[in-house]
């Protein structure tokens, strides 16, 4: 579920303002009170909290896993995801365990700090009965109990008010309510374990994106781009997991390509040797990921070509669309198990060293305008000696390599764009829609084959439903296939940077 909400601090004996009518047409129902008791747990170095991660047990309630959202919502809210997990008091369950492995990496969770909360809360809900916010007002007293922390053992007490939206409601309700309640300056959209935990967990996470600076070196380039895909990969994992929103594998995959791209272009400015385990582990784990990316651009494209050709029998493509739905299942519970796993969170250890100190040679330090566009060069002219190669009409498999060269060379012009001209911008926008033309046809020709494989073990009426989508698909592959020569022309237009 996903948690949208307001908090601000009070004073202990603040009057709250008058509420009762900030959301337009819905009244704000009768006070509840209510005592709530919660145990947070974290790793020693609280890499939960510092990364915006809450794990608490709840009596009455049971394990509650709060994971953030990559920017913050209007008027100061947190955007979380939230979930309420069964399990033991005495030890978090494994599905949580395993939607936080990426930011713990096989450290233990400790107890951290006990909350108890005299709560009053109010509901706005609409005609029917539905729920649209919650406000609360909790009244806090807190136990630090980390060892070794900073106050371990003290007391501390506050106030605070929260606005909870409803999943379904309208975020500009936020607003509407903020407008009621001024925030001091000094104030922030933080969880109440932080502010119980102090400094150590306002502290930064593992993975910290340096900005680059006007006059970059090559080094401050490779360092960003370093740390904002380990940052992405570890941010987008816990989605994996969820397994409700395909961009969760989609970006993990996509960090997981730049990683390895960047690794690749970056590779004469870095000790020889040191990343090539890195390289390969990477590649372990987009493959780990592949087939449940594959199984849903199969199940987009499969959606939109029965859409397209309503005189396909609807009962029979429904049978196609349940064996591709049971693949992605064994899919999932594949890659869900490989990336908590030993191997995975080795990896992303590695990952998090890599972004704090990447192994850079002395030259990285020279000026990044001079150093940086002739390693991209070096990308260009594999793409180019490639098609200058390719067969006429070239085979799908040659497509597909151009497809990944054109790739590579994206993503080698956007890690260097901080510090390239602006004319480097126009030449990763083609590369980029050189993929997704040729990435639309690949997807055609796996689509068909897919089809084709299957189309025996579906039988019958699904079967000739099969074979009706995989002429479609191989005439769609076809009518792609030469597309891509326009942008390849505007991206030999914009080449002259490569060579400063």
């Amino acid at each position: 579920m996903r948690e949208r909400e307001l908090k601000r601090s009070f004073p202990a004996e603040a009057e709250l303002p008058a509420l009762g009518d900030a959301i337009p047409g819905v009244e704000l129902g009768p006070a509840e009170q209510v005592r709530v008791e919660d145990r947070y747990v974290d790793t020693a170095d609280l890499r939960l909290a510092r990364w915006g991660v809450t794990l608490r047990w709840r009596t009455g309630t049971g394990w509650t896993l709060k994971l953030p959202r990559p920017d913050l919502g209007s008027a100061g809210a947190l955007d979380r995801d939230e979930l309420v997990l069964t399990g033991r008091a005495s030890a978090p369950p494994a599905r949580a365990l395993a939607l936080v492995s990426g930011f713990t990496r096989g450290e233990p969770l400790v107890p951290v700090a006990l909350l108890s909360k005299e709560r009053t809360a109010r509901r706005w809900v609409l005609p029917d009965g539905s729920l649209l916010a919650e406000l609360v007002d909790d009244r806090v007293t807190a136990s630090v109990l980390l060892q070794g922390a900073d106050g371990s053992g003290a007391e501390v007490s506050f106030r605070e008010v929260e606005v909870e939206l409803a999943p379904e409601a309208d975020p500009a309700l936020l607003d509407l309510v903020a407008e009621r309640l001024p925030a001091d300056p000094d104030d922030s959209a933080v969880p109440k374990l932080v502010r119980v935990l102090g400094p150590a967990a306002l502290a930064l996470p593992d993975v910290v994106v340096p900005p680059v600076p006007a006059r970059p070196t090559a080094a401050d380039v490779v360092r960003t781009a370093f740390a904002s895909s380990v940052r992405r990969l570890l941010l987008c994992l816990p989605d994996v997991h969820l397994d409700t929103d395909p961009e969760g594998v989609h970006q993990s995959r996509v960090a997981i390509r730049r990683l390895r791209s960047d690794l690749r272009t970056f590779g004469a400015l870095l000790i020889a040797g040191s990343v090539d385990e890195l390289r390969n582990e990477l590649s372990w784990l987009g493959g780990e990921l592949g087939s449940v990316r594959d199984a849903d651009v199969l199940g987009g494209q499969l959606r939109r070509r029965l859409a397209a050709h309503p005189e396909i029998d609807a009962d029979a493509a429904a049978e196609v669309l349940r064996l591709l739905a049971r693949e992605r299942k064994a899919a999932v519970t594949a890659a869900t198990r490989g990336i908590a796993g030993p191997r995975a969170l080795a990896l992303l250890d590695a990952l998090v060293k890599l972004a704090a100190d990447p192994p850079l040679l002395p030259g990285a330090e020279g000026p990044a305008a001079t150093v940086l566009p002739p390693l991209v060069d070096k990308s260009w002219r594999k793409l180019r000696r490639h098609v200058r190669q390719l067969d006429d009409p070239p085979a799908d498999d040659a497509l597909h390599q151009t497809r990944i060269l054109a790739k590579r060379v994206r993503y080698a012009a956007e890690a260097v764009g901080p510090a390239a001209p602006k004319e480097a911008a126009y030449f990763a926008r083609h590369a980029a829609k050189i993929q997704t033309v040729l990435g639309d046809q690949h997807d055609f020709v796996v689509a068909g084959q897919w089809l084709e494989a299957n189309a025996p073990a579906l039988r019958g009426a699904p079967a000739f439903a099969a074979g009706r989508l995989a002429q479609a698909f191989a005439d769609d592959a076809v009518s792609k296939a030469d597309d891509w020569h326009r942008q390849y022309k505007r991206l030999q237009q914009h080449t002259g940077w490569l060579r400063p």
